[in-house]
């Protein structure tokens, strides 16, 4: 009990999870196991015994409360010394952790994303259908034949994930020297094309409406608005947010230190005034008392660190739903997309783009130019001028280009000097009004017709020609 007080738990929460653990150990001594005998598998023959409750969302069900805080309880046990008893390791598992040193040695993969590889590594062993693994039934069939049947329940994006985590399984067997060096060749690819879909952002309007509830927020949700503007104007991913500790924000310098995670880069951002005075209410005001140096903490004792990014999707989703932002899959990767298409459509360079979102390649911000639509209006308007001088048989003169969108402009203006040459006006006196009509910052770029233009220049000397013959007359 003194291990639950000292975690700050309420009394209603610890009386829950001392029936739970006397749950438990009733449970063992059915089963004959001395406490301090037991060990990981006990917990989970536990937990399984559980009936699960039906839930949409899980295929299997969903687990029921007392099952879900027997790994907590478990857990607080061994830190008491009990349930001190050794797992036996099977030789799977000895490969798989094995397999997990040399991602995270070798690699540099992140927690999150190598537990998802050897959860698809832990499937290809048991496809397998033996005690222990026998990689000589691992083939290039085999491979091939689980792959699409993981592919078959995911959608195209998400069979990304279950290549990549067997491509660099087997790449790891190869380098143990058990399966052969090119059999990762045998991970067939899917076909996604690249940019073929739009990334999915937010309205002006509807952000506007997200910041203004960050910007007045009820009392004791300082932590959530705070986290939606660093998404919303910093552009930063859900897990750099969670991951923020103490000493990456320098109030000094007014600067945010973002630490390599998914592109391995670290990068800089600018604390705006917005974000770091939301900040500081959270600080000052909200944030519970902790020796954790993570910015973010839960709000429910023993305040702890954010475990996963899904708990910033959540608060997106609650925000979004709370200002009336609607559309499918809405998270907190909609923010993320929003600052950079809203970057694009300013003039925003591509470089650019790509140093605030913390992209080790231009190739992953070039998504956002679909999203240009000055640009695309342009491109879509240029290609039918194309078509339509095509069609028209119209070629380029010699020594000159094909005619483009800007010929059109050209065409203007020296139509409009021709023709108050024929009128005998003085085309030098009306230069300065044709120039600022045209929008030229200075007049001389506006007299470069009258020497460049062949047109222009027969007319120059016909009125010339007339103004000799008839002794200045004209």
């Amino acid at each position: 009990m003194s291990a639950l007080e000292q975690r700050r738990f309420s009394r209603d929460t610890i009386r829950r999870y001392i029936r739970g653990a006397d749950s438990l150990c009733r449970w063992l001594d059915d089963q004959g196991v001395a406490v301090v005998e037991a060990n990981q598998s006990h917990i989970e023959r536990y937990v399984r015994q559980h009936a699960r409750l039906l839930d949409i969302r899980y295929g299997l069900g969903r687990l029921c409360k007392a099952a879900l805080s027997v790994p907590f309880i478990a857990t607080v046990l061994r830190e008491q010394g009990i349930l001190s008893g050794s797992v036996p390791v099977s030789k799977a598992d000895a490969w798989l952790a094995r397999f997990d040193n040399h991602l995270m040695r070798v690699h540099g993969i992140s927690p999150e994303s190598r537990h998802h590889y050897l959860r698809y590594a832990r499937r290809l062993i048991q496809s397998l259908q033996t005690s222990e693994p026998d990689w000589a039934k691992l083939n290039a069939q085999h491979i091939r034949d689980f792959v699409c049947c993981e592919a078959a329940k995911r959608k195209t994006g998400s069979c990304r994930l279950v290549i990549a985590a067997i491509r660099a399984l087997l790449r790891f067997l190869a380098a143990e020297g058990v399966v052969p060096p090119n059999l990762h060749r045998a991970v067939p690819a899917v076909r996604e094309w690249r940019h073929a879909s739009l990334p999915q952002h937010i309205s002006t309007e509807e952000l506007e409406r997200v910041l203004q509830i960050c910007r007045t927020p009820t009392t004791g949700c300082s932590r959530d608005a705070c986290i939606i503007l660093m998404m919303a104007r910093l552009g930063m991913r859900a897990g750099e947010v969670r991951q923020l500790n103490l000493n990456d924000i320098d109030w000094i310098e007014g600067e945010i230190h973002i630490r390599a995670g998914k592109s391995r880069r670290e990068r800089t951002l600018p604390l705006l005034e917005e974000v770091g005075k939301a900040l500081g209410v959270y600080l000052r005001d909200e944030r519970p008392e902790s020796a954790e140096r993570s910015i973010f903490l839960t709000f429910r004792p023993p305040y702890r660190p954010l475990a996963y990014s899904a708990a910033i999707s959540q608060i997106s989703r609650r925000i979004f739903e709370e200002a009336g932002v609607q559309g499918p899959r809405l998270g907190a990767h909609r923010l993320r997309h929003t600052v950079a298409t809203h970057m694009v459509r300013r003039g925003s360079s591509f470089k650019e783009v790509a140093d605030v979102l913390g992209h080790t390649s231009l190739k992953s911000t070039a998504i956002y130019a679909k999203l240009d639509e000055r640009t695309l209006s342009y491109r879509a308007l240029n290609d039918t001028f194309q078509k339509l001088v095509s069609g028209l048989g119209i070629q380029a003169r010699d020594g000159s280009r094909r005619p483009s969108l800007n010929s059109l402009r050209h065409e203007f203006a020296v139509a409009r000097i021709r023709v108050w040459y024929q009128q005998g006006i003085d085309v030098r006196a009306y230069l300065p009004e044709l120039s600022v009509y045209l929008g030229h910052l200075e007049p001389a770029h506006t007299y470069w017709y009258l020497s460049a233009t062949p047109e222009l220049l027969s007319e120059a000397a016909r009125s010339f020609a007339a103004y000799a013959i008839t002794g200045g007359e004209q």
